[in-house]
Formats: structure tokens, sequence, C-alpha cells
């Protein structure tokens, strides 16, 4: 099954909402990302596809909030979040940098209130399955642990 992700950064923004370097590089991580799962299709892909087509939702991580979307056509859309949006997805990059080396887990983290996510329990179980294939797929997938590495050091 290969279900194909299409990208669309949107930069339509007033020049006092411009995007931020930290916006810039978050987005791109993002997509490369989806992209590298894509690549890999597998159960993850096709459990990630599920989940986020027709979602959209709005992510907070430290003072970088973006606007994911994914439409009908698995069209992903990444965009400056509006001032008055409600996080849907929000931690700081300290505990992200956490989960994703095993230094805590998602669970934990989500337990003890450093990372937060607004879904339906359903959901949330999706979502957590998903990080811990992501995570394991990393040992097999050197994109995936050169894309954490940047994160870890280019993250503030």
């Amino acid at each position: 099954m290969s279900l194909n992700f299409k990208y669309q950064f949107k930069e339509s923004m007033t020049t006092s909402d411009s995007i931020s370097t930290k916006e810039t590089f978050l987005s791109s991580l993002l997509l490369e990302l989806i992209e590298i799962l894509r690549d890999r299709q597998g159960e993850t892909w096709a459990a990630i596809a599920l989940i986020a087509t027709g979602k959209s939702a709005t992510i907070a991580i430290d003072d970088t909030r973006l606007f994911l979307q994914v439409d009908q056509d698995l069209v992903v859309t990444v965009s400056k979040a509006e001032a008055e949006a409600s996080n849907d997805f929000e931690s700081n990059g300290i505990t992200l940098k956490n989960v994703i080396f095993g230094r805590s887990s998602l669970d934990k983290s989500v337990a003890s209130g450093k990372i937060f996510i607004r879904a339906s329990f359903g959901d949330l179980l999706k979502i957590r399955t998903i990080v811990a294939s992501v995570l394991a797929d990393t040992v097999n997938e050197p994109r995936l642990a050169s894309l954490w590495q940047r994160f870890d050091q280019e993250w503030n």
C-alpha cells in the first residue's frame, strides 16, 4: 500500500507575522520526518496516514508554534499558528529530547504534564503506538538517527 503525502509550507503571512528561524527549522524537521516515514512505508506509515488524514493540530515546542493540516488527499500544510489557537500538542525541547533518546518515556512525560496532547483516548493510544514504532525504527534507519541528532544539536 503506497500512501503518499504531498507537502506545502505556507508562508502567506504579513511582515509582522513573518516566520521565525525556529519555525522554519521545526517545520523542515517535521516534513523531513514525514518524508522518511513515507519512504519506509510499512505499518508505522499506514498508522500515521490513518490517524492524520483530514485532521489538523497546533503544536507548541518551547516558544515555537505551528499549525499542521492534513487533507483527505494526504496533502500536509505547515503554517504559523494563529495567536488565539489552542495548542493540541505542547512540550519543551528538553522533554522531547529525553523521550527521543530514551531518557524518559512518552507515558511518563504525559503523566507528569511535561507533554500535553489534546486527543481522544483512542487517538492517544494510537499516538503512543506510533511514537514507540518511530523510535524503534531509529535503530535501523540512519535518516531518523540523523534527524534526531540535528534536533538535539540545533534546538535550544
